[in-house]
């Protein structure tokens, strides 16, 4: 998996977002400020639920870069060398050399 925006490093391993994560990041936004935030939360303004849709969606890929750290903090423990995490569309990957 290509990773076309560099994010930084972590023990050592390259993370970097993929463009077709930006496509979920904005259809999670939407989802959640146009329908489950204003049906949850009757009377929140426009922009608040937009905010708060954007940290969810934050939110939720942060717990994927976690996920994918922890198959890379096993991976490095059993000697695997890992090469890169990237997050995309359906969530992330650790590129294992083995």
């Amino acid at each position: 998996m290509n990773s076309d925006i560099k994010l930084g490093q972590v023990w050592g391993i390259p993370i970097g977002l993929n463009a077709s994560w930006f496509l979920i990041f904005a259809l999670v936004t939407v989802s959640l400020s146009a329908g489950m935030f204003p049906q949850a939360f009757p009377g929140i303004g426009g922009v608040t639920a937009l905010v708060a849709g954007a940290m969810a969606a934050i939110l939720f890929f942060g717990s994927v870069l976690l996920h994918e750290l922890g198959h890379a903090f096993a991976a490095q423990r059993s000697g695997i060398r890992v090469g890169a995490i990237t997050l995309f569309m359906f969530g992330g990957v650790a590129q294992l050399e083995q």
